[in-house]
């Protein structure tokens, strides 16, 4: 694995000569490297992904994300990219072909604590070319929220939805950090603003009470970020809680586990948005998955440092707010290795 920053890029090289990229982001590194430089991949066939998925996952007792998922998922990415180098074809070819020839992004506006910070930070995103963005308005509130707490919610959403007018998507998200109750209240007081959705409004691990809140107000739901495996999903999916997913393919067991969620949420008519505040890698396998799903909606596209985007030789360049499918080997994309060799990119850890 290749440490740079908050991310690691994992690389598998063949004694054919093609080279595999995958990511792993957010969860115990240091762990995460150990565990695949254990894993047993020398003198395997590695174009064998399903046998490869199903022995690390199922013969391992203490299975689940995010951890092993994670590496699952690191490991996994790199094996598509070579597979699909080694028959010269980009990796949504080999899962029925594109759908669409570009993906629609949406922004985070990060970090802002007034009105007008969250104005000015919109407004960028928007003349960048954004179509969607969204925020968490609800400071440092936890489980409950008082009532100038609430008001200063309130009044953030407010500017932003009057800032940016009714054809820009403006997706609220609240870290699932409400008791039921209280993202039922936040929930219909927010109606006004016609949220493309609710994201966690409250703790994932309790099923019934996103049902409750699903129930309670007039917006649709989002979350998954935090579900691991199509088997996390399996409950939230049956139950049509959720009308938007988020699976993240850096922990949720890689891109084709991606690709089995969403056909079971294209059952229940649930569209797909990854979650994704990775680097350029995770980015760039979200778009094929993209291309190639019949339910896919966006794509989470963080604002990231040009220094991280320099980690391919061709940076990935959002354009009016949507991704060109690339159309080479593999992921179609390859690492900048001078970038990542600069002692003062890579991460410390």
């Amino acid at each position: 694995m290749i440490p740079v920053r908050y991310m690691r890029v994992v690389k598998i090289e063949t004694d054919a000569g093609i080279t595999g990229l995958g990511e792993v982001i957010d969860c115990h590194f240091e762990t995460v490297a150990f565990a695949i430089s254990q894993l047993p991949l020398v003198g395997k066939d590695p174009t064998r992904i399903e046998e490869f998925w199903q022995q690390m996952y199922h013969r391992t007792f203490w299975r689940g994300g995010p951890i092993w998922t994670s590496v699952i998922s690191g490991v996994e990415q790199a094996l598509w990219d070579i597979k699909a180098k080694a028959l010269g074809a980009p990796v949504n070819h080999l899962l029925g072909g594109p759908l669409r020839e570009k993906i629609k992004l949406y922004s985070n506006l990060g970090r802002v604590n007034t009105p007008e910070e969250c104005i000015g930070a919109a407004l960028y995103r928007v003349e960048k070319g954004y179509k969607a963005i969204k925020f968490d308005p609800f400071g440092s509130a936890y489980q409950t929220i008082d009532g100038k707490e609430m008001r200063a919610s309130m009044a953030k959403v407010k500017a932003v939805r009057e800032a940016i007018g009714e054809d820009i998507d403006l997706l609220i998200e609240a870290h699932g950090r409400f008791n039921p109750n209280t993202a039922i209240r936040l929930g219909r007081m927010l109606e006004d603003f016609h949220p493309f959705f609710y994201e966690e409004p409250v703790p994932p691990e309790n099923v019934d009470e996103m049902a409750k809140v699903a129930e309670s107000v007039n917006i649709p739901i989002a979350t998954g970020e935090r579900l691991y495996t199509r088997w996390g999903f399996r409950e939230l999916l049956e139950r049509q809680i959720a009308d938007y997913i988020q699976p993240d393919l850096c922990h949720t067991g890689g891109f084709w586990e991606g690709r089995k969620i969403a056909a079971m949420a294209e059952v229940y008519h649930v569209r797909v948005i990854p979650h994704n505040p990775n680097g350029p890698i995770s980015s760039i396998v979200a778009v094929h998955l993209g291309a190639c799903t019949p339910n896919f909606e966006m794509l989470e596209y963080p604002q990231r440092s040009a220094e991280i985007d320099a980690i391919l030789k061709e940076p990935l360049s959002p354009q009016d707010g949507y991704l060109e499918v690339p159309k080479g080997p593999g992921w179609g994309i390859e690492l900048n290795e001078e970038a990542i060799s600069n002692a003062s990119f890579q991460s410390s850890g």
